[in-house]
């Protein structure tokens, strides 16, 4: 928790050095030189000076010509030194109790006072529901497709030309979806005890000239809808309007913020690999500290990626490196 109290200069150059000096800042000349910058010119009673246009100069060498509305370094550099900062205080500075930040849309640093947070350890407040997989608190995450939401696709009849179509457009993203598996034809539903796998999911598609398109998204444990009663496309029959559809409707059910996901939440299905990419998702949209942490620490317990040093934010990245390193 943050406290507004008076800050000493020395207190601040203090903390400034602990970060140039750190590990996460090691390969990041220029970063260190902006932060370094901005704090000393701030503890100088210079704050005003801070603009893009002085830090382009100063910094980042350009001419006197450099004009920060139509060029984006400092902006862009602003935002590689806030991400490192997060980095920085979310791994090796989490014990760190005052702290350097740039607020959004400003040059000028901040300083707050924190309870330090800890970085490994006591993981309790981080929750990994069991759905029946391993158990990934213990024995970390795994990339199995087990883990992952699948869902099957009823093949239509061969009359319904338009249902046939839009099954197959779903399919193209086969290679495209990473929250969610879609099962190849051939593949059928595993049973466990007498009833379906936690995470197995059934499309159904029918249409006909007077509707359009009826979707049924169904969860097969428990029989449920997640797709609203009334899930109706009017479509003409036309090739590429129903690729459409499917494009919406895969991103709306079958991608991380999307119905099949919100549903896992909801019943506590949601496995530890659900739950790092969810975490993952929302940092990347938050670009918060919590947000950072969270993910940071679910990245962590994801077996081949412990040791990293960084935050993956790209999603397909952080399924590939942790296939290649398990």
């Amino acid at each position: 928790m943050s406290t507004e109290v008076r800050i000493e200069g020395r207190q601040v150059m203090e903390a400034l050095q602990r970060v140039l000096s750190s590990r996460t800042f090691a390969r990041s000349e220029r970063l260190r030189a902006f932060l370094k910058f901005i704090v000393e010119m701030e503890q100088l009673g210079l704050a005003h000076q801070l603009k893009g246009y002085t830090i382009g100069i100063d910094v980042f060498s350009r001419g006197e010509g450099f004009d920060p509305g139509t060029d984006p370094l400092v902006r862009v550099q602003a935002g590689k030194l806030r991400k490192l900062l997060n980095q920085f205080y979310a791994g090796e500075g989490c014990g760190e109790t005052l702290r350097i930040r740039m607020p959004i849309g400003a040059y000028v640093p901040v300083y707050e006072r924190t309870t330090p947070v800890p970085f490994q350890g006591d993981e309790s407040d981080i929750e990994f529901p069991d759905s029946g997989t391993a158990n990934a608190a213990e024995s970390g995450f795994h990339h199995d497709l087990n883990s992952l939401p699948r869902l099957f696709l009823r093949n239509p009849g061969n009359h319904d030309e338009a249902a046939r179509i839009f099954v197959n457009a779903i399919r193209l993203w086969r290679s495209r979806l990473w929250a969610v598996a879609i099962a190849s034809p051939e593949e059928r539903p595993i049973y466990e005890g007498g009833a379906p796998h936690p995470l197995h999911f059934e499309m159904l598609v029918e249409s006909d000239s007077q509707t359009g398109l009826r979707l049924r998204l169904r969860h097969l444990r428990s029989g449920r809808d997640i797709t609203p009663s009334a899930n109706r496309w009017p479509t003409s029959g036309d090739i590429l309007e129903l690729g459409a559809i499917a494009n919406q409707f895969a991103g709306a059910n079958l991608t991380i913020p999307g119905s099949v996901y919100r549903f896992c939440h909801e019943n506590a299905l949601s496995t530890g690999q659900m739950k790092c990419l969810d975490a993952t998702y929302r940092y990347t949209l938050e670009r918060t500290d919590a947000a950072y942490i969270s993910a940071r620490r679910c990245q962590q317990q994801w077996a081949g990626l412990s040791q990293g040093s960084e935050i993956i934010t790209e999603i397909p990245r952080l399924i590939a490196q942790s296939c290649m390193r398990d």
